[in-house]
């Protein structure tokens, strides 16, 4: 197996030396920097902004969110220790980690937190997702009433279709309403070869049931 190869299977979920070398990888790649951030500004946080990642990886976008929230809260998520413990030493570099939780562990965290948030949102992660609609289930219990779900995702060159994100897009939709959220808006991300969308929606329901799944 060459090293590429092993690199790329890393990026579900970063383990060991080469996991850490994925993860520095992902912080560094221009069109990664470039879809971190156009996301963010989607998401038009403010300094009070209750704002969660699924899928946190190395804490790039964290950090940009920590540049406009002050007194809010920043959460962030992965599965992945290493990518924890690379979240935690960008945002302490940079004196950005005060307002910011990170744990480790996947869909089954978010039950855990305390709710409600503003927004969710996560970027070039729902492709490692087998079930969709339970994490749009549990990202719609945790939002506030207004509260907008953001989903960012681009194809790899080297094993998709030019439609891939596209296609992904229509999926993500199908799965955002069928749990209730409203008002999809797809927007195109210009990053890299390959276009990346970023699919949002928001809860316009007043229910909330941190009991639920």
């Amino acid at each position: 197996m060459s090293l590429k190869t092993a690199i790329v299977r890393q990026f579900g979920k970063p383990s060991g030396l080469i996991g850490g070398l994925a993860g520095h990888i992902m912080a560094r790649r221009s069109s990664n920097r470039i879809r971190n951030r156009r996301t963010v500004e989607l998401m038009d946080l403010k300094p009070n902004s209750r704002v969660l990642e699924f899928g946190c990886g190395p804490g790039l976008a964290l950090a940009l969110c920590a540049e406009t929230i002050g007194k809010g809260r920043i959460v962030g998520i992965d599965h992945s220790p290493v990518m924890i413990r690379q979240a935690k030493q960008r945002l302490a570099k940079a004196g950005l980690d005060e307002n910011v939780e990170l744990f480790t562990g996947g869909i089954e965290r978010l039950s855990d937190l305390a709710a409600p948030l503003d927004r969710v949102y996560s970027l070039n992660v729902i492709q490692f997702i087998n079930d969709k609609a339970d994490y749009y289930q549990r990202v719609f219990n945790i939002l506030a009433t207004g509260g907008v779900c953001f989903t960012t995702y681009q194809p790899r060159l080297d094993n998709d279709n030019p439609n891939g994100a596209a296609q992904m897009a229509d999926r993500i939709e199908a799965e955002m309403t069928s749990v209730g959220f409203a008002d999809v808006t797809k927007t195109k991300i210009s990053a890299g070869e390959t276009p990346a969308i970023c699919v949002s929606a928001i809860k316009q329901s007043a229910s909330y049931n941190a009991s639920q799944p």
